[in-house]
């Protein structure tokens, strides 16, 4: 990577800070929300799972996004679940680097912005 861009806002933090957000990444295209739940509850109360799907397709697009109530709790899943096997598929797990959803787009093109 270039010296000049390591601190850059525009590039994914290596060591992205704890929170609540867990992003979960290598998903099987059959991973459901129900099973996300069952795995990441053992480790403390959830507010909400979220798996991402292409617009298009409607199809997971092998991640997904787990709120936990309490930061402790999204660490120690963190730690006992990254490289665990579900559904076939070995699973990465880490802080999301955002800590909110994106604001959704209309899915139309608006125009240049004013």
């Amino acid at each position: 990577m270039w010296p000049q861009y390591v601190d850059s806002p525009l590039l994914p933090q290596a060591n992205p800070d704890p929170h609540n957000c867990l992003g979960v990444f290598g998903l099987s295209l059959y991973t459901t929300e129900r099973d996300l739940r069952e795995v990441f509850s053992k480790y403390g109360p959830l507010t909400h799972v979220n798996i991402v799907y292409d617009q298009q397709s409607r199809r997971s697009r092998g991640f997904a996004f787990v709120y936990f109530e309490n930061c402790d709790d999204s660490k120690e899943a963190k730690e006992r679940a990254n490289g665990m096997e579900l559904d076939g598929r070995r699973i990465r797990v880490d802080f999301s680097i955002t800590k909110r959803a994106h604001t959704p787009t209309p899915g139309i093109y608006m125009g240049r912005p004013t």
